[in-house]
């Protein structure tokens, strides 16, 4: 049995949950994705996505069925809709039972630990104390951009269902946060070693 846990585990828990919905095949999915959950479009790519269905697939937690449905035509034919045979991914009982437990999972865990941020704050020392504060000065710079761009989004998509509300403010919190983070040590960093600013 493979144990999706951490970062591993949103993609696993992401298609079998899509696939608890309906049976689709692989451009399904992807679309689905896309359109609705785009949050991790960019995080599960197509060749990501079939990596994972081929593993829940080989775990016996997806079943696959040629079946001929509609569906658009590859490439520049994707506007020709017709019928076509398609690999329909199905969910079996022991993934709707993985899907129940990687749910309650990822509900109620928190997975602590250092980050590679972390492990790049211990070796400050290494560099020369203007360009750490710059180098934290274009992270922080790179956050508020993306901070823009989820505003962005969240205004283009209108009213929004209850997942994705609760989805985006989980989003805009964790960039606030690290983006106050990052000005307080780069505060920090800008005094003179020997002061020690209160927490």
């Amino acid at each position: 049995m493979l144990c999706f846990v951490g970062e591993d585990m949103y993609k696993p828990l992401m298609l079998l949950g899509l696939l608890a919905e309906r049976p689709m095949y692989g451009q399904q999915i992807r679309e689905v994705i896309e359109l609705h959950h785009d949050a991790f479009s960019q995080f599960i790519k197509k060749p990501t996505m079939y990596y994972h269905l081929d593993r829940l697939v080989s775990e016996g937690l997806l079943e696959v069925r040629s079946e001929v449905v509609e569906a658009p035509g590859p490439g520049l034919a994707y506007q020709d809709v017709a019928l076509r045979e398609r690999e329909v991914y199905y969910l079996t009982d022991a993934g709707r039972q993985r899907f129940a437990f990687l749910l309650r999972e990822a509900l109620q865990s928190y997975e602590p630990g250092p980050s590679v941020i972390d492990a790049a704050i211990f070796f400050l020392d290494q560099l020369a104390p203007q360009e750490a504060v710059s180098l934290l000065q274009a992270r922080r710079e790179r956050l508020i951009r993306e901070r823009a761009q989820v505003t962005e989004q969240i205004a283009a998509m209108g009213e929004q269902d209850r997942a994705h509300l609760i989805v985006n403010d989980h989003t805009c919190t964790s960039l606030d946060a690290e983006i106050g983070w990052l000005e307080r040590t780069i505060a920090r960093l800008s005094l003179p070693r020997t002061v020690r600013p209160e927490l």
